[in-house]
C-alpha cells in the first residue's frame, strides 16, 4: 500500500506533465500554422484601403478619347477650290497691272466658280475700272539712259575713257534708287507707241486713262549694242535669254539679272506691277555697226560659220524676247556718225545709213516705227532728211530737250527726252528736281570729283 501511494503521485505528476506538455505543444503548433497563413497572403492585400466614395475621373487619370477619323476629302471638290484660287489669283494680277477689261472677262467666263469671293472681286475691279480718268496734262515725261555701269571701280579707274563714263553714263546704283522715286512721285510707265494714232497721214493724240493723279513716263537706253571700246571697263557683255524666257545682262561671262536697265526695270515691275501700264517697260535703241546687243552680226566675216549661226539666232532670240516683255525697239541710225551731230549730214549718206540698218539689222530685230537719234539732233519738220525718215516708216521721232515737249504734227510724233546720267544729274540737278526728285540723294559716291 505503502509502496503504492509512494508510486501515484509520481505517476500523476507525469501524467499531468505531459498533458501539459501536449498543450504547449498544440499552442505552439496553432501559432505556427496561423503564421504560416498570414505569410501566405498576397503581399498587395497590405496597401489596400477602401474608399469611402467612389474614385472620380480627373484630367490625369481620364482617359484621351479616341480620335475622329478625317473624312475622306472629295476629289472633285478640291479640283473645285484649286481652280477657284487659281481664277483669283490670275484675276487679281492682270487687275495689278491695269488689265482690267481681261480680269473681269476672265471672272466672268468662270460660271461654275463663282462664289461671293469671285464676285466681291469682280466689284472691286470694276470699280478700279470705273476710277480710271483722262491724263489731260501737256506735259509728258521721256527720261533715257546708256548701258548702266556695272562696275565702278573699272569705269572711273582714270584711264582714257573715265571721263566719258561719268558725264554720259548711269551707274547700277544709281538707277535702282530711281524706280521707287519715280514710283512714289506717281509715274507710270506707258508705251510710246500708245500715246498716238495715225489716221489718214495725221498723227493724233489717243487718249490715255489712268488712275486719278498718275503720269505717264516712258523709258529708253541707247546703243544697247555693248561696243567693243566698253570691253574691260565695268559692262555687261551682251544681252541673252535664260531658260525661263527673261532677258539677262551676260558679265564676265556669267548670267546676271542686274547689269543693264531692261533686266533691271523687268525685275522691278514684276514686284511693282502698278508701276507699268499693262506690262510696258521702254524703248531698246540701237545701232548697226557693231551688231545688235553684244553679237557683232555686222562683222560676219570675222567669225566661222558655227559663230555666225549662233550670233544671228542670239540676236534673233533677245529681240524677241525683249518684245514679249513690254520692249520697244528702235532704230539709233545705223552708224552714229558725227554727221548726225553736226546736221552735215547728206541725203546720200542718210540713205546708205538708213539702209544699212534695215537691211542689216531689222531682219533680226524686226521692223520699228521709232527713231532715236543720234546725239539727239533735232531737224525742222520741213527738212528733207526728217521728211526722208519718216517716209522710211519712221513716224515716232525722239530727239534730246530737256522739257521733254511732246506734240504730234505732220503726222509724226515728236517727243523729246531728258538724259539722267552724269551730266545732267551733277552739271544740271535743276532739270531733274523741276520733273522727278533730287538727284543728289542718290548719287554713286563713287563719281570721280
Amino acid at each position: 500500500m505503502d509502496q503504492e501511494r509512494n508510486r501515484r503521485p509520481g505517476g500523476v505528476g507525469k501524467a499531468l506533465l505531459g498533458a501539459l506538455l501536449v498543450l504547449v505543444l498544440a499552442a505552439e503548433l496553432g501559432a505556427a500554422g496561423l503564421l504560416v497563413w498570414y505569410l501566405r497572403l498576397p503581399k498587395e492585400t497590405e496597401a489596400i484601403t477602401v474608399p469611402v466614395t467612389p474614385l472620380q475621373p480627373t484630367e490625369e487619370t481620364a482617359p484621351e478619347p479616341a480620335p475622329t477619323p478625317d473624312p475622306e476629302p472629295d476629289p472633285a471638290q478640291q479640283e473645285l477650290l484649286q481652280a477657284r484660287q487659281a481664277l483669283l489669283e490670275r484675276a487679281y494680277s492682270l487687275a495689278q497691272g491695269y488689265y482690267y477689261t481681261e480680269a473681269l472677262a476672265l471672272l466672268d467666263q468662270a460660271d461654275s466658280l463663282r462664289n461671293p469671293q469671285t464676285e466681291a472681286l469682280r466689284q472691286e475691279i470694276a470699280q478700279k475700272q470705273a476710277e480710271l480718268v483722262p491724263y489731260e496734262g501737256d506735259q509728258f515725261y521721256h527720261i533715257f539712259f546708256h548701258s548702266l555701269i556695272v562696275d565702278t571701280d573699272r569705269a572711273f579707274d582714270g584711264d582714257y575713257d573715265s571721263a566719258g563714263y561719268d558725264l554720259y553714263m548711269t551707274t547700277v546704283s544709281e538707277f535702282k534708287a530711281m524706280l521707287p522715286k519715280l514710283q512714289a512721285a506717281g509715274f507710270i510707265l506707258y508705251d510710246i507707241t500708245d500715246l498716238v494714232e495715225f489716221r489718214d497721214g495725221k498723227a493724233v493724240r489717243r487718249e490715255i486713262l489712268l488712275p486719278p493723279g498718275k503720269k505717264p513716263l516712258v523709258i529708253s537706253v541707247d546703243d544697247v549694242n555693248y561696243y567693243k571700246y566698253m570691253e574691260g571697263d565695268g559692262f555687261a557683255e551682251r544681252l541673252d535669254v535664260d531658260e525661263t524666257g527673261r532677258v539677262v545682262t551676260v558679265v564676265d561671262g556669267q548670267p546676271t539679272y542686274d547689269g543693264d536697265v531692261m533686266p533691271i526695270l523687268d525685275q522691278y515691275v514684276a514686284e511693282h506691277p502698278e508701276f507699268s501700264w499693262q506690262g510696258a517697260k521702254g524703248v531698246v535703241a540701237i545701232t548697226g555697226y557693231e551688231g545688235a546687243f553684244g553679237y557683232r552680226i555686222t562683222d560676219l566675216e570675222d567669225y566661222d560659220a558655227e559663230t555666225q549661226a549662233w550670233m544671228l539666232q542670239k540676236t534673233q532670240d533677245v529681240a524677241e524676247a525683249l518684245r514679249g516683255s513690254g520692249w520697244q525697239i528702235a532704230c539709233h541710225s545705223y552708224t552714229h556718225n558725227q554727221y548726225w551731230s553736226d546736221r552735215t549730214i547728206t541725203d546720200q549718206q542718210e540713205q546708205y545709213d538708213i539702209g544699212r540698218w534695215k537691211r542689216d539689222i531689222a531682219p533680226y530685230v524686226g521692223e520699228t516705227n521709232i527713231f532715236i537719234s543720234p546725239f539727239g539732233v533735232s531737224f525742222a519738220d520741213d527738212d528733207p532728211r526728217l521728211l526722208y525718215l519718216k517716209e522710211q516708216g519712221f513716224t515716232i521721232y525722239c530727239p534730246v530737250e530737256a522739257n521733254m515737249t511732246t506734240r504730234w504734227e505732220n503726222g509724226m510724233l515728236f517727243q523729246g527726252r531728258l538724259n539722267l546720267d552724269g551730266l545732267v544729274m551733277k552739271d544740271y540737278p535743276e532739270r531733274v528736281k523741276r520733273f522727278f526728285f533730287d538727284p543728289a540723294d542718290l548719287l554713286d559716291p563713287a563719281r570721280p570729283g
